[in-house]
């Protein structure tokens, strides 16, 4: 489980990039990309306070 949470940060720091650069506008394309960053962030804490810890 401790290296899957950790992969999931690997992918997140690679693939929100790579989804939001499709975007023609950089500013738009920055601001989703921040967004993503921050939601993810939001249900990871979620997940490392609620979820991992029932997995003893």
């Amino acid at each position: 489980m401790a290296k899957a949470l950790l992969l999931s940060i690997c992918i997140s720091l690679i693939g929100f990039p790579l989804w939001v650069a499709k975007d023609p506008h950089p500013a738009r394309g920055l601001k989703r990309a921040l967004l993503a960053v921050v939601a993810f962030n939001f249900f990871y804490i979620i997940v490392l306070r609620v979820i991992v810890p029932r997995f003893g």
